[in-house]
């Protein structure tokens, strides 16, 4: 029913002399807000999980490079990370159904951030860029969760919480005291980490061809786990790219 319609019918009500505005009007007004409601929950169940799978991953592999690309003072290598990125995250976006317009405005406002900013003159550390970029990341955030399957298992559930954790990861490293760009932070790195150890020991238990991507993230665990004191950025995000390229391949 489109909103022409409910107005024409409400001016109907109006002429009805068993009826008064001051009673109709909330009636009227409660009744198109739930239609409204209906609409969007029936639009968005319409969408495979999937497509919000795919976003939400690639939303956080994007925020973890554009915090590299602030730890990295916005060298060569960080920035074609971000662009890399920035691609995946345009298809997965591009995928939505039309309906999806706030969070396609919001991705619009974090290519748009990125834009800006790419090439940042990079005069030591860069407090406003950092906390720019980490209230982009909450607020995505906050849209995409709300999105995506609560109920993912599998290499689904087990490349989300990797990709939080080295979004996780990237804020402490661009942070002594773990500040703007932390995301996720209410849950404690190491339990994250600890998760992920213990689903990918349950996968590999279960499916061999699982063990080797097991080994690359027991190689990095306790890299990951020195967070507070020792950060290596480099390290990390390389055997993070190795990660995706095996699971991609899965």
């Amino acid at each position: 029913m489109k909103p022409a319609n409910l107005n024409a019918y409400y001016l109907l009500f109006l002429k009805l002399p068993a009826f008064k505005p001051a009673a109709i009007k909330p009636l009227f007004v409660a009744t198109l807000l739930l239609i409204l409601l209906s609409v969007s929950s029936a639009t968005r169940a319409q969408v495979p999980a999937d497509q919000f799978v795919n976003v939400r991953i690639s939303s956080l592999q994007l925020f973890s490079a554009f915090a590299s690309f602030i730890y990295f003072q916005g060298n060569d290598k960080s920035l074609a990370r971000v662009q890399t990125a920035l691609q995946k995250g345009d298809a997965a976006i591009s995928a939505l159904p039309d309906s999806e317009t706030e969070l396609k405005d919001k991705w619009q406002q974090i290519t748009d951030y990125v834009a800006f900013n790419k090439n940042h003159k990079f005069d030591g550390v860069s407090m406003s860029l950092e906390a720019g970029w980490s209230i982009q990341q909450r607020e995505f955030n906050k849209m995409i969760d709300q999105r995506t399957p609560k109920n993912l298992t599998g290499l689904d559930d087990v490349q989300i919480k990797m990709e939080i954790i080295l979004s996780q990861y990237m804020g402490y490293a661009n942070s002594t005291t773990g500040g703007y760009g932390v995301s996720y932070a209410l849950v404690p790195l190491e339990k994250r980490i600890n998760s992920v150890s213990q689903q990918l020991e349950i996968l590999a238990d279960k499916n061999p061809e699982y063990q080797e991507l097991q080994k690359r993230w027991n190689y990095i665990q306790n890299t990951l786990l020195s967070y507070n004191s020792n950060v290596a950025p480099f390290v990390v995000l390389h055997t993070f790219e190795k990660m995706r390229a095996m699971i991609a391949a899965y």
